[in-house]
C-alpha cells in the first residue's frame, strides 16, 4: 500500500528535476538583450545585481525573467512588463509554460509530502 505514495513522490520528483534543467536551458538561451536593459539599476538594487550576477542565484535571476516575459503584468511591479517585447515569441511562451509546470509540481510534490496523513485517507 505504502509503494503507490512513493512512486507518486519520485514522479514528482523527477518532474521537478525536468523543470530544472529546463531553467537551466533557458538560463543559456536568455536574451542578452533582456538583460542588458532590465538587469540594471532601477530595476533592481545594487545589492540584487550582485545577489543574482553568479551561481546559483542567477538561475533565479532567469526564473524571474522568463515570469515576466511568459506574464508580462507580472513585472509591473519592477517596471519589466514591456520586457517581452525585447525577447522572442518562442522564447516567452516556453517560459510561461516552463513556469506554470513548476507551480504545479511544486505545489503537488508539496501537497504529497508534507500531509503525511494524506497517504492513507487517498491510498488506502
Amino acid at each position: 500500500m505504502i509503494a503507490l505514495p512513493f512512486e507518486v513522490l519520485m514522479y514528482l520528483f523527477l518532474a521537478l528535476m525536468g523543470n530544472l534543467l529546463l531553467i537551466f536551458i533557458m538560463h543559456v538561451l536568455m536574451p542578452r538583450k533582456v538583460l542588458e536593459i532590465y538587469f540594471k539599476e532601477p530595476h533592481f538594487s545594487q545589492t540584487e545585481i550582485t545577489m543574482f550576477t553568479g551561481f546559483p542565484f542567477a538561475y533565479m535571476r532567469t526564473a524571474m525573467f522568463m515570469r515576466a516575459l511568459g506574464f508580462p503584468s507580472s513585472g509591473k511591479r519592477r517596471g519589466v512588463e514591456d520586457a517581452y517585447k525585447l525577447a522572442p515569441v518562442w522564447y516567452c511562451k516556453a517560459s510561461r509554460y516552463i513556469v506554470i509546470s513548476l507551480l504545479i509540481t511544486l505545489s503537488l510534490l508539496i501537497l504529497f509530502a508534507g500531509i503525511p496523513g494524506l497517504y492513507m485517507t487517498l491510498f488506502e
